[in-house]
Parts: structure tokens; C-alpha cells; sequence
């Protein structure tokens, strides 16, 4: 019987992220990928600040994720918004919870 490699992303969002040191970094969020294809895990830490994880530097998925290395987190720029203080994505048009119109130069984030 050949084992599934594959997972899914309901399989790995909702999970805790240790580093080496068993200290905890987070929890995944979702799944992101680069233009050329690279897939990464988006972490949010508990001060609520995101990050991303490329899945080279996952050393184990199991019933928590363990990351090889706390350096290898990657800051996901984003925008706040100015109303609800909601963290966008920096392309962000609309703010994702309460709709306000965001300015391309209001309060960006790396």
C-alpha cells in the first residue's frame, strides 16, 4: 500500500508551529505560494503579526508543525486599516473586514 504524500490544506491550518527549541512560534493560518511556484505556510504569532514559512524549512507536519529554524520566518507586508484596524495584504484594495476604501500609501507594514 503506497502512502499519501500529499496533504491537504484543512490538514495543516489550525496548527501550532514549534521551533527546535519546542518554543512555540505561532499557529498556520493558511497556505500561500510565490509566482515561481515555491509554496510557504502563513504563520500568525500571538502578538497577531503574520509571516511567511516556505516548506523547505518545515523539518515535520504532524499534530504540530516544526520549523528547522525560528529565522527562517519571512514578514508578510501588510496594510492596517484605518477604521477597524484589520491587517490586509499590501496589494489590498478593500479592507477584508470592514470594506473601507484603503490608500495605497496609508500605514504599510513589512
Amino acid at each position: 500500500m503506497t502512502r499519501n504524500e500529499w496533504r491537504r490544506r484543512d490538514e495543516v491550518v489550525g496548527k501550532d508551529v514549534i521551533d527546535a527549541e519546542a518554543k512555540r512560534i505561532g499557529i498556520t493560518k493558511d497556505i500561500a505560494w510565490s509566482q515561481d511556484g515555491r509554496l510557504a505556510l502563513v504563520i500568525e504569532s500571538d502578538d497577531e503579526q503574520e509571516s511567511f514559512l516556505s516548506f523547505g524549512d518545515v523539518e515535520r507536519i504532524g499534530d504540530v508543525v516544526f520549523v528547522k529554524t525560528k529565522t527562517s520566518l519571512q514578514s508578510v507586508p501588510t496594510s492596517t486599516c484605518p477604521t477597524c484596524k484589520h491587517k490586509n495584504p499590501v496589494e489590498a484594495k478593500f479592507c477584508a473586514k470592514c470594506g473601507h476604501t484603503l490608500d495605497s500609501k496609508e500605514d504599510k507594514k513589512p
